[in-house]
C-alpha cells in the first residue's frame, strides 16, 4: 500500500546547504519508437516537504557497529550520522538514540526519556513527546535487562551512505517478550527504511500502545503506519519505507509528467527534450533538460533459422534494411561485419545498423536449438510362446521437436511409440523428430520361453475291424486344450490316449495348448492290414469241403487270378473273387501235385496287392 502524505514546513535549517542541482543524461539520437533509458543525478539532498509510506519485502540489514548499552528510560548522543540528513525540510548531521525505541535529530529532554509509552497518537506538540523523531516503533523498552542489544554504524560510500540503528532482542517492561526492530537513513534520496523482525506491546502495562511513525520538529505534522499510531498492534518480518520527494520527469513538448525515479524508459517517436525536476531539501526547486533526437527511419527484419538438431552448429541470422536513405554498417558483438551469418551454435547475438550519417539499431537475437532427443523404453514384454511374433518393446521419446516417429530397422517407421508384434532378438529403435533428428536406443532383448512338445506315440499296425490306443505324452502341465484330428475312428478327441480303429491307413495329428496359448503339434500313423489268406492246398473230390482253390475277402475291389502247372502252362484265370478253380482243365480233372498261382488285387484304399505261390492239389 501506498499514501500521499502532506506535511509541514519549517522555517529554520540546521546545517548549511551548498549550492544543489540535478544533471540529466544522455543526450542521444535514435531511430523512431526506438526505446531509449534516460538518467539523473542529483547533487545535493532530496527535499522532504511531503513523505510517501509503501510496505516492501522484509530486508533487514546486518547487525554490528557501535555497541550502546543504557539505563531503562534514557538516551543517549549525539552521534554523527555520517552525512547530512533532510528530515521534514530540515537538514541534520547528528542524532540520538532514546531507550524506547526512537532516534531524535534533537536533544531530547528528560520529560521524554521517561514518557515511556505514548500517551496518544502523533503528531503531538506535548512537551513530553519527542520531536524531530523517528519512532521505529516507541514503546516501553526495558535497555536495562539486556546488554550489547543496541548498535548504530555508518556503512557505504557518498553519496549512497547509510546508518543503520539496530534494537536486537530488547526486552519489554515488564513482560518477558524481545523485540528486533531497526531504522535506516539514505544519504542524498533521504529514504527511511523501518525493518520489523518481531515487535509486541505490553498489554498489562501502562496503556499498552505504541507508534511506528515521523515526527517534525515542532510536533505540528507526525504521520503514522495506518493502524499503529498509539494502538495495540505486532508485526514479524516485515519491512518499510518512507519515500521523501522523487525526481520527476517531465515531457517538454507536452508539459505531462510521465514518471518519476532516477531513471525512465523512453520511445518518442520525434526529436523530444525532457526536464528532469526535484526538490530539494533548501526548498529550491533542480532542473535539467535531456534530448532525445529521433533521426528518419528505416527497416530492419531479421529472418533467423534457428539449430535443427541439438549439438549441431547450422543456425543462421540474415538482417534486411530497407527504406534507408544511405548505405548501411553492420556491426556484431562478435566482431563480425556482414548481413548474413551462418553456422551459428547457440547463444545470443547482438547486431548494431549504423545508417551512415543517420540512426543506429540494435537488435539481440536468441538462437536456440532443440532438447537433447532421448530414447528409451517404458515397457518390454517377451514374446508368449516360442516362434511367436507378439514380443512388446513400448518407447517413450523426449527432447527435440515433436511429433515424433519410431522404427526398429531405421527403414519403416510408424507413429505408434509401441511394437507389439515383435519376435525374438535384439533390436536396435529408432526415433526421428518433427526436424528429421534422429537417435537410437538399445540393443533391446526380445526373449521367448522354450518351444513346448508332444510326441504322438510309435506308429502302429492292426488288423482291419481291430483298433488299438494311441500312447501320446508330453511334458506340459497343465494342459489347456487337446485335439486329435482327424475325429474318424477315434473313441475321443480331447484325450491324451484315445482308442483307434480306423479302416484304412490313417495318419492322427494331436495339438496340445497350455495355459499361455501355446501349441505344439505332432503324428501317428495307424496302418490297417488288409492283407488277404490264400489256400496252400484244396481237395477237388466233390465231398463239399475245400473243393475248390478260392480267396475270401471283404476289402478288394479289383481281383484277378491265373494258375499254372508244372510245364508253365496257365490252366485256370479267373476276375471273379467269388469264382474259384475246382482243379480241372477244360473238364478233366488235372493230376494231383503242386500248381502255381499269380494273384493281382486292389484293396478299397486302393493299395494294390500282389501274391504268387503254389497250392497242393490233393484227392
Amino acid at each position: 500500500m501506498r499514501k500521499l502524505l502532506g506535511i509541514g514546513i519549517l522555517a529554520t535549517a540546521f546545517s548549511y546547504v551548498s549550492a544543489q542541482s540535478i544533471t540529466a543524461y544522455p543526450d542521444t539520437v535514435i531511430c523512431s519508437d526506438n526505446p531509449v533509458w534516460l538518467y539523473a543525478d542529483v547533487d545535493g539532498s532530496y527535499g522532504t516537504e511531503e513523505y510517501t509510506y509503501e510496505e516492501v519485502p522484509f530486508s533487514p540489514e546486518p547487525v554490528g557497529g557501535t555497541v550502546h548499552n543504557m539505563v531503562d528510560d534514557t538516551h543517549v548522543g549525539p552521534f554523527s550520522i555520517g552525512f547530512d540528513f533532510c528530515f521534514f525540510g530540515e537538514i541534520y548531521t547528528q542524532f540520538y538514540i532514546c531507550s524506547n525505541g526512537w532516534i531524535s535529530f534533537l536533544n531530547p529532554t528528560g520529560a521524554m526519556d521517561i514518557n515511556w509509552t505514548p500517551d496518544g497518537p502523533i503528531p503531538s506538540a506535548a512537551a513530553n513527546v519527542p520531536k524531530a523523531a523517528i519512532f521505529f516503533p516507541w514503546t516501553d523498552w526495558n535497555s536495562g535487562l539486556c546488554t550489547n542489544c543496541i548498535y548504530h554504524e555508518v556503512v557505504g560510500t557518498a553519496p549512497n551512505r547509510k546508518l543503520i540503528v539496530t534494537f536486537d532482542n530488547v526486552p519489554l517492561f515488564l513482560c518477558g517478550d524481545l523485540g528486533t526492530f531497526q531504522v535506516v537513513l539514505h544519504e542524498t534520496t533521504n529514504q527511511i527504511d523501518n525493518h520489523l523482525t518481531h515487535t509486541e506491546i505490553c498489554p498489562t502495562w501502562d496503556l499498552g500502545i505504541a507508534v511506528q511513525g515521523l515526527q517534525n520538529a515542532t510536533g505540528t505534522a507526525g504521520y503514522a503506519i495506518a493502524g499503529r499510531n498509539a494502538t495495540a498492534w505486532s508485526a514479524d518480518d516485515e519491512s518499510w519505507v518512507w519515500l521523501p520527494n522523487a525526481i520527476t520527469w517531465i515531457d517538454l513538448s507536452s508539459g505531462l509528467v510521465i514518471g518519476t525515479g532516477d531513471s525512465i524508459e523512453v520511445a518518442p517517436a520525434v526529436t523530444t527534450s525532457y526536464a528532469a525536476e526535484v526538490l530539494l531539501c533548501d526548498g529550491t526547486t533542480a532542473s535539467d533538460t535531456v534530448t532525445v533526437t529521433v533521426e528518419t527511419p528505416y527497416d530492419v527484419s531479421v529472418d533467423v533459422n534457428n539449430i535443427i538438431c541439438n549439438g549441431d552448429a547450422n543456425a543462421s541470422i540474415a538482417v534486411i534494411v530497407t527504406g534507408n536513405t544511405n548505405p548501411v554498417t553492420y556491426s556484431w558483438d562478435t566482431g563480425e561485419t556482414d548481413s548474413i551469418r551462418t553456422g551459428l551454435g547457440p547463444g545470443t547475438y547482438t547486431v548494431t545498423v549504423q545508417e551512415l550519417g543517420g540512426c543506429a539499431y540494435s537488435e539481440t537475437i536468441d538462437i536456440t536449438e532443440p532438447p537433447v532427443l532421448t530414447l528409451d523404453t517404458l515397457q518390454t514384454a517377451p514374446v508368449t510362446c516360442f516362434g511367436g511374433d507378439d514380443g512388446l518393446v513400448s518407447l517413450t521419446a523426449s527432447g527435440g521437436v515433436g511429433p515424433y516417429i519410431f522404427s526398429y530397422d531405421g527403414i519403416t517407421y510408424q507413429t505408434d511409440s509401441t511394437f507389439s508384434t515383435m519376435s525374438y532378438g535384439s533390436y536396435t529403435f529408432q526415433v526421428k523428430d518433427a526436424n528429421g533428428c534422429v537417435t537410437t536406443f538399445g540393443p533391446v532383448f526380445i526373449d521367448q520361453p522354450a518351444p513346448i512338445t508332444v510326441d504322438a506315440g510309435p506308429n502302429q499296425v492292426i488288423a482291419l475291424g481291430s483298433s488299438t490306443i494311441l500312447t501320446a505324452g508330453t511334458p506340459v502341465s497343465p494342459i489347456a486344450t487337446i485335439v486329435w484330428t482327424p475325429a474318424e475312428g477315434l473313441n475321443c478327441t480331447d484325450c491324451l490316449q484315445p482308442e483307434a480303429g480306423p479302416f484304412f491307413n490313417t495318419v492322427y495329428y494331436i495339438t496340445i495348448t497350455d495355459a499361455d496359448g501355446c501349441s505344439a503339434t505332432d503324428s501317428v500313423e495307424v496302418w490297417v492290414d488288409a492283407d488277404f489268406v490264400v489256400p496252400s492246398a484244396f481237395t477237388p473230390n466233390g465231398d463239399g469241403l475245400n473243393d475248390f482253390f478260392t480267396v475270401q475277402s471283404d476289402f478288394l475291389t479289383s481281383f484277378e487270378m491265373s494258375i499254372y502247372n508244372r510245364w508253365g502252362r496257365e490252366i485256370f484265370h479267373s476276375n471273379d473273387l467269388k469264382d474259384g478253380w475246382d482243379g480241372n482243365l477244360d473238364g478233366i480233372p488235372q493230376e494231383m501235385g503242386t500248381y502255381v498261382y499269380i494273384i493281382d488285387a486292389v484293396s478299397t484304399q486302393n493299395t494294390p496287392i500282389r501274391k504268387a505261390g503254389t497250392v497242393a492239389l490233393l484227392r
